[in-house]
């Protein structure tokens, strides 16, 4: 798992340079700017605007059920990725921020999560039935 972070860490960067180049030649240097300029503008909105959204709706939810409020926060803490995403200069990382910032991917996204912690925290949990005398 490790080897797929650092492949990423190293390959998007690399993309998002060849990809600057080839926009810049089919639309224009001037017009790539203006265009990672104007995502991150919305970036830097979505961050502004959801974050105090998603206070705002931790605030109202009753705490007697633990999964409302951890698809809350994490509704929240994705679209917060999303304007972060859509805040770094390049356009792999705006295609994934728009794509987070859909409901339905996000919560698609959210449920699996969910469900993988459930499934580890029962993984690991052990009964030991042993007894030492």
């Amino acid at each position: 798992m490790q080897l797929i972070y650092f492949v990423l860490f190293l390959s998007v960067p690399i993309l998002e340079i060849y990809l600057f180049l080839k926009v810049s030649e089919y639309i224009g240097a001037l017009e790539t700017v203006l265009l990672i300029v104007m995502t991150a503008i919305i970036g830097s909105f979505l961050i502004k605007r959801e974050g105090r959204k998603t206070i705002h709706r931790i605030k109202t939810i009753s705490f007697s059920n633990p999964e409302n409020l951890l698809k809350a926060l994490g509704d929240g803490f994705f679209v917060v990725i999303s304007g972060v995403l859509l805040l770094t200069p390049g356009f792999i990382t705006d295609l994934v921020g728009i794509t987070l910032f859909f409901k339905n991917p996000r919560s698609y996204i959210l449920n699996l999560l969910i469900k993988r912690m459930k499934f580890s925290s029962f993984k690991n949990f052990r009964h030991d039935h042993s007894t030492e005398d």
